[in-house]
This record gives C-alpha cells, sequence and structure tokens, in this order.
C-alpha cells in the first residue's frame, strides 16, 4: 500500500501548517512592519546563542520559491552542499545533500513574493509572517529499525533544536517571538538577518549576505513499509 512519507507527513505539517496557520492566516502582505530589534549587525554567515557564546556557520543558502500551498517560499541556511534537489525518503533519509550539514536554518514563508523589508513572528499572534526551526550539532549516519532492517544510509541520527516555533520535546526552545530583516532580496547579493527569542530567555542572532541557490525540496509519497 502506497502511503504518505511518515517523516515527510511530520516534516510538512508539524513544521509547517500548525506552525504557520494555527495561529490564525498567514501574511501575504508582510515586510512593512515596524522592528523592535535593532538589525545593526552582521555575523558573517553564522548564527550565535548569546547566552552561551556558541557560532555556527550556515555559508550556504537555498530557495524553493515554490514549496507547498501553505508556505510558497522555503528557505534553507546551513553549513553543507545541496545539489539540484532534497529529497526526503522513508524514516529520516535524505537524498541530495553533497555534503551534510551540521548546523540547520529553515524558514517557510507563505507570501508568494518575497520583498525588503521586517516580517515577524510571535508565539500569541493571530497573523504570522514565518515560521523558523534551527538545529545544531547535527549527527548523520546509517538508520537501522528496532527489527533490525537497514532503512537509509544518510539519516539525521540526532541533533539539537536551538529554536522552534512550534513545541518540540523541549519546549524552552519554543519561540516566542521572532523578527527576520530581508534586504536586496532575489539579487546576488541578498542579505538575510534574523533575531529570535525563545521560551528560555535565550537570545538567537544570525545572517548570511549572498546568493539564494535554487533548488527544489522534495517529499513524494512513496512505500515505507
Amino acid at each position: 500500500m502506497i502511503k504518505k512519507n511518515y517523516f515527510g507527513y511530520i516534516f510538512l505539517t508539524f513544521f509547517g501548517i500548525l506552525s504557520i496557520l494555527s495561529a490564525g492566516c498567514s501574511n501575504e502582505n508582510a515586510g512593512d512592519s515596524i522592528s523592535r530589534f535593532e538589525f545593526d549587525f552582521d555575523l558573517n554567515d553564522h548564527f550565535s546563542i548569546e547566552e552561551t557564546a556558541e557560532l555556527f556557520k550556515t555559508d550556504r543558502a537555498y530557495i524553493d520559491a515554490n514549496y507547498e500551498e501553505w508556505a510558497k517560499n522555503f528557505i534553507h541556511f546551513h553549513d553543507g552542499e545541496i545539489g539540484d534537489s532534497l529529497v526526503l525518503g522513508c524514516w529520516g533519509n535524505w537524498l541530495g545533500y553533497i555534503q551534510n550539514p551540521s548546523a540547520s536554518v529553515k524558514i517557510w514563508f507563505p507570501q508568494t513574493n518575497l520583498e525588503d523589508g521586517i516580517y515577524q513572528y510571535s508565539r500569541t499572534a493571530a497573523l504570522n509572517d514565518f515560521s523558523i526551526r534551527i538545529e545544531k550539532n547535527m549527527q548523520w549516519g546509517e538508520y537501522v529499525s528496532s527489527w533490525g532492517t537497514f532503512e537509509g544510509s544518510n539519516t539525521i541520527l540526532n541533533s539539537e533544536v536551538v529554536a522552534s516555533a512550534r513545541n518540540t520535546s523541549n519546549n524552552s526552545v519554543v519561540v516566542e517571538y521572532a523578527e527576520i530583516k530581508l534586504e536586496n532580496i532575489n539579487t546576488s547579493n541578498s542579505e538575510i538577518r534574523y533575531v529570535i527569542e525563545t521560551s528560555n530567555g535565550h537570545l538567537i542572532k544570525g545572517s548570511f549576505t549572498g546568493l539564494l541557490e535554487d533548488f527544489k525540496l522534495r517529499t513524494p509519497e512513496i512505500d515505507c513499509d
């Protein structure tokens, strides 16, 4: 029986529909909000956790500008490398990484067209401009099920969630408030800066300057039995 890829379903639903739409409708006319943060920083393609003074490189940036109906634009910063597409298989097995990342920032925008300006997310808002998830210390390898069957050669075996717009097993990293500033978007010198406040009081800042490389993120329906 062909069924929806379980991890693909979680990826799409848990971090997308629920995080953007559960608080209300998405904001198509975003970008003109008044910021409550100062964006006068440049972390040179890294993100930082200010309370721990940790710094993580995310020097590659990819965009799928026609992702799904509920999230038209998907941006992925990390320290790995992707070919022209990234395909999610059974049990979290990823195909398409030329080099696996160890740190990752994923941002889902419901807007059809991204423009320069300020985009905002609030856990309590009735309207949000984006959803975001940040991970560090990602460990990759072969996944073997509890039945001893080999399920995939390139699976995320472990990672630490730094911030997530949805509840996780560690609710202290849930995003309370966040802002993203876009400048020169859709050019070879795009500037993207973001600031995030989490439930545990941590402040996370990140920036990227350069070209957003086009790619396609695919989560096909496959038989995972």
